[in-house]
């Protein structure tokens, strides 16, 4: 089935009453897709997804996770000194790679940015938090452990568009890291 004809079940499923589900009672859907298909998903976005989700009386509120990457990284002072200084090393840029990971783990940059967001999302009539832009976060983190950490405060349904595969009910975010089962999402 391709993207586009998923991204339909997706917005049907959001409109839809919801009964007892076995991932939970929280509304997290991916929109799965191949890395191939980055580029489309972006342009059939910008081309009519959005219009087609207010069409079904949804609306929409995006938050990039590469705006939030960027945003972050561009403040902070580590990767400003560490990246100059380490510019000429491959093993010292690895290092700073992996501590600018932990900076953004630990502080939970990933994850307050998207509660920051569901509290705009909660002022809007059929507001759907839509996470675009995941794989900016490689190679820091995957999405399934920020899920994990904001699982039990999600108040409105979330659409992530997941550059993965499916595997039944796992995921392996950009068809390379190993298949991750924690989900309690519902998966297109």
């Amino acid at each position: 089935m391709n993207v586009d004809k998923r991204y339909t079940d997706l917005l049907d499923y959001l409109v839809q009453p919801k009964g007892h589900d076995h991932s939970g009672d929280k509304i997290i859907c991916y929109l799965t897709f191949g890395t191939d298909k980055i580029q489309h998903v972006k342009q059939r976005l910008n081309e009519g997804w959005i219009d087609l989700a207010k069409h079904k009386g949804i609306n929409l509120i995006s938050l990039s996770l590469h705006d939030v990457l960027k945003d972050f990284f561009s403040n902070d002072d580590y990767r400003i000194e560490a990246g100059e200084d380490a510019a000429e090393d491959e093993f010292e840029m690895k290092e700073v790679y992996d501590s600018l990971g932990e900076n953004l783990k630990n502080q939970e940059v990933l994850e307050e940015a998207i509660l920051d967001t569901q509290r705009e999302v909660k002022t809007e009539k059929n507001g759907v938090l839509l996470i675009t832009d995941v794989e900016a976060i490689h190679p820091f983190t995957r999405f399934g452990p920020v899920e994990q950490k904001i699982y039990g405060r999600v108040e409105v349904p979330i659409v992530v568009l997941y550059p993965g595969e499916m595997s039944g009910s796992a995921l392996k975010f950009l068809g390379f890291y190993p298949e991750d089962g924690n989900y309690r999402s519902k998966h297109f």
